[in-house]
Parts: structure tokens; sequence; C-alpha cells
């Protein structure tokens, strides 16, 4: 399932996913796929029933592309190729509606089924995804491995762009966020050599930026953040409309994020996009937290967990329960873990030049990660800090950590 314009501009299937590919015209979109569904000639074959069918999902029709994918089931019977790209499309559907089960299992049956060689490498993005989002960020890598994904990434393979997607999404689980910020940007790179800017296809900005938040790069963050907004409002489907803002909440200071974050999650609801809204409403929640209005975050993780109980998300579920016992017992809101790791030097000694330098980010960054672990610490400022010694749920690990640089003053 490549999402690059086709090879025949006179199909109408092709011109659907040139325009899809391009980002910048809903409407011809979805009825150029429209007319590729109603084209005997187009509907015989297995590719252009895949580009029009992936186009309604991309933009948000959800239930006709379903229906259209189940017909198209029912009307070639004998048709493998045909079965395994409407499987796709209809697994497509239920992940972006949040419904796990239901898209696990159909990628269960494409696996067993050995999917053919172009929608292979979407079924192992989606197969990761599903891992992650279950608490199985171990899984997905032997996945990885299991399907020589570095080897082929080396190789340049026809799908390269999915197949970094995917190991980036593996890295930021398991802790490597620096190398999921390199893979999701390379995975920007081959798309935008494509001809592929729609970040309904591939949020691979959004992505990026979450990562370079966590790695402590701000700017770069709000940057990414902020043009995958402007290429989801030239496409208009909510769901990538949502998710790019809450990635733009997420990299904004000061008050007017939490103004994002409800447009956001609006965004998200009216789209059904119920695995991105889950994880939405938990980043509200911690920056409502922020802010000390703790009462109206735990009803956001409230619903946060709600959404992802419903879901199936449990890496989520955990992370909301967690935050909402904090939140609960009057104790300390999350950090983040560069701010973690940022606190763990300030205690060690480190004056804030020398942390920027261990840490590889500008000095004004590390700064303002302090001023985030002050605020959501309820303290005054690093002496504060030193002196009580951070008596958190982090404590045990700053105290015996032999990796921290000696003490000294500053």
């Amino acid at each position: 399932m490549r999402w690059a314009p086709g090879p025949d501009p006179e199909c109408p299937a092709a011109v659907s996913a040139g325009l899809l590919a391009a980002g910048e015209n809903w409407t011809e979109a979805v009825q150029a796929a429209e007319r590729a569904l109603a084209t005997p000639g187009c509907r015989e074959r297995a590719p252009c029933m895949s580009r029009a069918v992936g186009t309604l999902v991309c933009a948000g029709e959800l239930v006709a592309a379903d229906a259209h994918s189940l017909a198209l089931l029912d009307e070639n019977p004998g048709d493998q190729v045909m079965a395994e790209h409407m499987l796709l499309a209809r697994a497509g559907v239920a992940r972006r509606t949040g419904d796990l089960a239901r898209c696990s299992s159909l990628l269960d049956v494409l696996r067993d089924n050995g999917a053919e060689d172009e929608i292979r490498p979407v079924v192992l993005l989606w197969s990761v995804e599903l891992l992650v989002a279950r608490g199985e960020p171990r899984a997905a890598e032997a996945v990885l491995l299991d399907h020589g994904v570095a080897a082929k990434i080396e190789a340049c393979h026809p799908d390269r762009a999915l197949l970094l997607a995917a190991a980036a999404v593996v890295a930021m689980a398991t802790g490597r966020p620096r190398d999921a910020l390199a893979g999701h940007l390379a995975c920007g790179r081959v798309c935008t050599e494509a001809g592929v800017l729609n970040p309904a296809v591939l949020p691979w900005r959004s992505w990026a930026s979450r990562a370079a938040l966590v790695c402590g790069d701000t700017d770069e963050a709000l940057r990414l953040a902020t043009e995958e907004h402007t290429a989801a409002a030239r496409w208009g489907e909510p769901r990538a409309l949502g998710w790019s803002l809450a990635a733009v909440a997420e990299g904004s200071p000061g008050g007017e994020d939490l103004v994002a974050y409800e447009r956001a999650v609006r965004l998200l609801e009216l789209a059904h996009a119920r695995m991105e809204l889950a994880e939405v409403l938990c980043d509200y929640g911690a920056r409502l937290t922020a802010h000390g209005r703790q009462t109206a975050a735990y009803e956001i993780y409230a619903q946060a967990r709600a959404t992802a109980l419903d879901v199936g998300d449990t890496a989520i579920v955990w992370r909301a329960e967690e935050a909402m016992t904090a939140t609960a017992c009057g104790g300390e809101p999350a950090l983040t873990p560069v701010e973690t790791e940022i606190a763990r030097f300030v205690l060690a000694g480190m004056p804030n030049r020398a942390i920027a330098a261990r840490l590889a980010m500008a000095t004004r960054t590390v700064e303002l990660h302090l001023t985030r672990v002050y605020r959501k610490l309820g303290l005054s400022g690093r002496r504060e800090l030193r002196a009580t010694g951070w008596a958190g749920p982090h404590q045990r690990t700053l105290r015996t950590d032999r990796d921290a640089p000696a003490g000294s003053s500053g």
C-alpha cells in the first residue's frame, strides 16, 4: 500500500492517490476515490482499489471505506490479492477508530496468509504500534529483528519510509528517543522525496516532535509540530488536525497550550480517533497538573484511562493510573525522562552549562526544563531542590546512580 502518486494520470485511483499524497484537496481526493470505486476497469484491479479505499481511510471516510472493502471482498471470493488489500483496509479502519482488537486479528490473518510484498511493511508498522500500545515494546523490537528491518533499511527497500517509521516507534518505546528522532526525520526525507506530504498518511513530524521534546530540543519539537499542523490544516481531516495540534500544545510554553489541548481533544473526539485521544488526554492531564489544576487533571486522567481501557491501550492505562494515584495522593507530577535526568545532575551539583554539555543541548534548553521541574515539584529553584533532596518517586535512582557525576558547588 504505497501512497505515492500512481503511474497513470488518467486512472481515477491514481488521481486520488496523488491528491492524497499532496494533501491539499480533500474534496477532490474523495471524489476521485469514489469514481475509481464506480469504474469497472478500476474495480477489477486490487492496486486501484487499494489506492481508492486507502484514500477514503486517510480522508476520515471510515464508514464508506469499510463498506466498500466488505463489498469488494464479497465480489472477489477467489482473488487473494484483492482480499489482502481489503483486509488491510479494514485493519486501517479499525486502527483509526481505536478498535485495536479487531485491527490485531485482521493483521494476524494477513501475517498467517503471508501477505504480499506491497502491503507487508504496512502490516509490520501497525503490528509494532499495537505491541507498543499493549505494553510490549520488547516484543515489538523482536518483530523488527525477525523481519530484518535494519538490513532492509540499509538496502533502501522500496517501502523504506514505513520501515524507518516502525524502527523509530520501537526506539521511542524502548527508551532511545535520539534514535527515534533520527529515524522519524529519515522517514520524513523519504516521504518528501516521494511526494508524500500529507500527515494523514504518515504523521512523521508529530512523532519526531515528541521524540525531540524528550531529547530536550524544544525549539525543534515546536518547529516540527507547527509544520505538521500547517500540513494537516491544508488537508482538513479532524484526526490529523487533532494529533498535530496536540504536538503543538506539547511543545508550547505558557497558558496557550491548554487551549490547544482542548481543541485537539475535541477534534479527536469528532474523528472518533480513540487511540490518539487517550494519549492526548494523558498529555493534557500532565499539563493541567503543571498549571496547578490537580482536580481538573484527575478528571482528565480518568477519562484517558477509560478511553484506553476501551481501546485496549495498556501502556496508556498504566500511565493514566499512575498519574491518578499521584494526583489523588497529592504527589508530585511525573517528570519526563529528560527532566528527571537534568534534576539528577542538579542534585549532583552540576551547573547548567555543564549539564548542557553533558546532554548535548543548549544551556537555554536546560533552563527551560529546570523551570518545568521546579513548577511540577512546587519548588522555588535549584537551592530548594538540592536542599530537599527531592523526595519523589525517583529518589532512589537519583541517590544511587553510580553514573552521576561527583558533587561540586554551583
